[in-house]
Parts: C-alpha cells; structure tokens; sequence
C-alpha cells in the first residue's frame, strides 16, 4: 500500500511539473526560432537553428523595444516597492491588534479580512476606475500602488495575524512584568521573533505586485506607468504579432520574481507556517 502511494505520488509531481515547465519550454523554443521559419509547414518541434537575436534586440539599451521594455522594469520595482512601504507597516500593525489586543467585533473582523480575498479583482476595477478618472488619479504609478494596496492588505493582515498567535504570550507577559509597555515589546520582542513572517510577506507583496495585469491594464495608459506585464503584451499589435520578441520579453520578465522565491523561499514557507513557537 506504501509502494503505491509512492507512486502516485511521483506521478503526481512528473504531471505537476509537466504542466507547470512546458509553458516556459515552448515560450524559450519561439523566442529562440527565426522569424520566418515559424510559419513553415513542418513537423520538427525544435527549429534549424537557434537564433538569439530577440534577446539581443532586448537587452541592447538602444533599441525601441529595449527601451521600452526596461521601463516597464522599472515602472514594475517602483509600483512593487511602493505597494510595500505602504501595505507591510499597516499589515503589521493591524495584524498585531488582531492577535493581541482584545475588543468587541474581533472576530467579525477576521472573518471580513478572510472574505475579501474571493472578491475578484475584476469585480471592483471599473467603479475605481470612475473614481480615479474623478479625482484626476489615472495613469499615476502611486495611485496603481495604492489600489494594490488596498487589494494585498487583508491577505498580508491575516497571515502575520496567525504568525503573531504563535507567538507565546508568556513572552510578553515577561516583558510587561520587566517594565515595558506595548510599543517597547512590539518593537523589541515580536518584530525580532516575526522576522521570517515580515521577509515572507514582503516577498509575497512584491511577487503579486509584479504579476499584476488586470488592474494596471484599466489604470496605466501611458509608458511612463504601465508595468513590464502589459509592456509584454504590446509587443503584440493588431497589425503584427512579433512571436519571438514577445516570448523573449515574458521569459525576461519573469526571471527577477523567479530568483527571489528560489533564493529565499524558506522565509515563505517558514513565513506562512508559523515556526516562531520554537
């Protein structure tokens, strides 16, 4: 019985990193094919030859697309670093009055923070739209950030809410005997114990950040704005499809968010577990 879910258990990975790997492997193949020859009638799944000219094109600094495609880089980090200065402290705050602070409707609370993350995005975007377009906020990268704000908060609230429940009260109660009030042992106790929480939590804010379409697609007009995953998109017009430059650009765009989570995905998953007991 052991022998079998073993290998079930195997197959089901093969087929979870099939599904996830061949997107990214065909992508690579079209960035890597000529032109030309991604029209031919042929059966051959690799091209004649490799070609690395839509990388090149990218990463040259000079060229249209390369410019165009390091701004929405950076559009992506401000918005991203933006979204973080704002979301975490809140988070942090507010999930430590959660965790700790006893009030009437506490209970409620979480249970909101818990059903606003089913709401879909899409539900909500176009009334924003029709209040940013009143106010004069469209096509504002602290404005885009500010609704990512807003839309991150709740999910980031609630799990360093769980972490700071793992977090022994006798600690604090120490503390308080010692003399400190709640500030001093907020800042010099929880914060130092939370830490795999908070890197977790930034890293998950700047990761959604990162892939955000939907939102920026409604909001973000202008090229001084719109982040690298609508950037993407455009190499894609209504008159041409350039295939290569445009799978070149999405394996790029997706290489800083991939080296963060392999680099530090123990903070995530130490983060959302909530290992501070030990």
């Amino acid at each position: 019985m052991r022998g079998k879910k073993i290998i079930i258990y195997y197959i089901a990975v093969v087929v979870f990193i099939t599904l996830t790997l061949t997107p990214f492997l065909w992508a690579l193949i079209v960035s890597l094919t000529p032109e030309f020859e991604m029209f031919n009638s042929s059966k051959n799944f690799l091209p004649s030859e490799f070609i690395f000219d839509n990388y090149e094109t990218l990463l040259s600094f000079e060229s249209r697309e390369s410019k165009v495609f390091f701004r929405g880089i950076i559009n992506s980090i401000k918005t991203s670093f933006i979204t973080i200065l704002f979301c975490l402290p809140s988070a942090l705050l507010g999930a430590y009055a959660i965790s700790r602070i006893k009030f009437k409707g506490k209970k409620l609370i979480k249970n909101i923070l818990l059903s606003t993350m089913a709401i879909p995005v899409f539900t909500t975007i176009i009334p924003i739209y029709r209040m940013f377009a009143s106010l004069n906020l469209l096509d504002n990268v602290f404005s885009l950030s500010l609704v990512y704000v807003t839309s991150f908060l709740p999910v980031i609230t609630w799990i360093l809410s769980n972490y700071f429940d793992s977090i022994p009260k006798e600690i604090e109660e120490a503390a308080f005997i010692d003399g400190c009030n709640k500030v001093s042992v907020f800042c010099r106790i929880i914060l130092p114990l939370s830490y795999p929480a908070i890197f977790s939590s930034f890293l998950m804010i700047f990761l959604m950040t990162w892939a955000q379409f939907q939102v920026p697609l409604i909001l973000a007009s202008s090229m001084s704005t719109k982040p690298i995953s609508i950037i993407v998109s455009e190499f894609v017009s209504k008159d041409t499809i350039k295939y290569g430059i445009t799978t070149a650009a999405g394996l790029l765009a997706v290489v800083p968010p991939i080296i963060l989570a392999l680099i530090f995905n123990k903070f995530i998953i130490s983060g959302m577990t909530g290992n501070s007991g030990k």
